[in-house]
């Protein structure tokens, strides 16, 4: 028997935060499994990703009107609570008493019947005092951390290398659903065809400032014909920048050292006209068949997908005129894209920059001397940005700034785009 949306969010909600489990893959299985229509399956995920990007505020609540603490509740009274909690704060179409009795039922319809009344004083004690969010107390950070939902180290962190103003505006905009940005296949259509074969769709699409970038509305992408006929892909403002900012010229040889799933190649390939060669490396075979897949729907040929190791120098692979290294990260960047990402712990990202510094020094060996280096992440925290890059910068001499804005840090809230870091440097021997 196939399971109710709040039922399907209850336990995608359970897997994610007490298996941490990727939210999207997570979701789409269970959704799936369950065969929901479009709408309860709109109402699920709705639900499942505004509970889970609004997590600590919820527990702040739930800790104010309950006897119990959260750490005391088991995982599935907690996250009934949450989402209930969600619905009532944040789901102005959802009736509060719906989003009451909705809950009460989801603890008998999930063997925890014995909650029930519990969950139902503790729903009704938060409508009773104005169905508001408790008054905040503490330090910037706390206040930051419960306001927005974001792990407090990491409030305190944005605080120190930025500003209290501008933390406050990077995690604002961290919450709620972030603009969907794709990247015309300029080897099959053009802008304004794209735009009008999207709109018979349903599908509103805008120009940007960035060449063959469009900003789009509603709809379902991935499920139109333009997507399998390969006129496009999916891609946030920020990587299109990257890709420009490498510059490939056609004929030449691009190395991506960190490509899958590939779309910065598709990209590099689709400004080099499909000419020269693109080597695109993964660790793993099964996403480097990703590549391959990916550049086989957008009609791209001069993608040549390998299995190798981003840290270790494979010196049959030669040199080449430019190098993307888009290193794994923190993903402070992206949490409005993956909300599981504002709880992670110090410890969990602590050991990155000295991967991040390892696959830079190993990427630098396959740039040929007067060709470019590119570096990126898509976190915002100095220490995995600037500081790499200066540290690297120090230590090979053979590597110079490419000009006087070879870095550039996206901040989302300034141009719609995901948070990003760019630096652009040269070998110059």
């Amino acid at each position: 028997m196939n399971k109710t949306a709040r039922q399907c969010v209850l336990e995608a909600l359970t897997e994610v935060t007490e298996a941490s489990r990727y939210s999207n893959i997570t979701l789409d299985n269970i959704l799936s499994k369950n065969k929901l229509d479009p709408r309860d399956k709109k109402l699920a995920s709705a639900i499942f990703y505004g509970t889970l990007e609004r997590k600590i505020t919820l527990d702040h609540c739930i800790n104010s009107f309950s006897k119990k603490p959260v750490e005391k509740l088991t995982p599935k009274v907690l996250n009934i609570l949450r989402m209930s909690l969600y619905q009532i704060l944040y789901m102005d179409s959802i009736p509060e008493s719906a989003a009451v009795n909705e809950g009460v039922k989801l603890t008998r319809s999930c063997g925890v019947t014995s909650a029930a009344g519990f969950v139902n004083g503790v729903l009704r004690s938060f409508l009773r005092s104005g169905g508001k969010i408790p008054p905040i107390k503490g330090n910037s950070a706390h206040v930051l951390s419960v306001k927005y939902s974001c792990e407090e180290w990491l409030c305190k962190a944005l605080i120190e290398q930025y500003s209290e103003k501008t933390a406050e505006e990077i995690l604002e905009v961290s919450t709620g659903a972030p603009p969907v940005f794709i990247r015309v296949n300029t080897l099959k259509t053009n802008d304004e065809k794209l735009i009008e074969l999207l709109d018979k769709n349903g599908i509103t699409a805008k120009k940007t400032s960035v060449p063959h970038c469009l900003i789009t509305e509603s709809g379902n992408l991935a499920a139109t014909n333009e997507f399998k006929m390969g006129l496009f892909h999916v891609q946030d403002m920020s990587s299109q920048l990257c890709c420009a900012k490498l510059d490939p010229q056609k004929g030449e040889r691009i190395a991506d050292v960190c490509s899958a799933p590939g779309g910065k190649t598709f990209t590099i390939s689709e400004i080099m006209d499909d000419s020269g060669e693109i080597v695109a490396m993964d660790l793993h075979e099964k996403r480097t068949k990703l590549i391959s897949d990916g550049a086989a729907r957008l009609g791209i040929s001069c993608v040549n997908a390998k299995v190798a190791d981003a840290s270790k120098h494979n010196p049959q692979l030669g040199v080449f005129d430019r190098v993307l290294c888009d290193v794994p990260c923190s993903g402070f960047g992206i949490m409005r894209r993956k909300p599981e990402i504002k709880y992670k712990t110090a410890n969990e990202t602590k050991k990155l920059p000295e991967i991040q510094y390892a696959i830079l020094v190993n990427a630098s060996n396959y740039v040929k001397p007067g060709g470019c280096l590119i570096y990126s992440t898509c976190t915002i925290l100095k220490e995995e940005n600037q500081e790499i890059v200066k540290k690297f910068l120090c230590n090979n001499k053979d590597f110079e700034p490419w000009d006087d804005n070879y870095m550039e840090c996206l901040i989302p809230q300034k141009n719609s785009s995901d948070g990003f870091f760019i630096c652009k440097i040269r070998r110059v021997k």
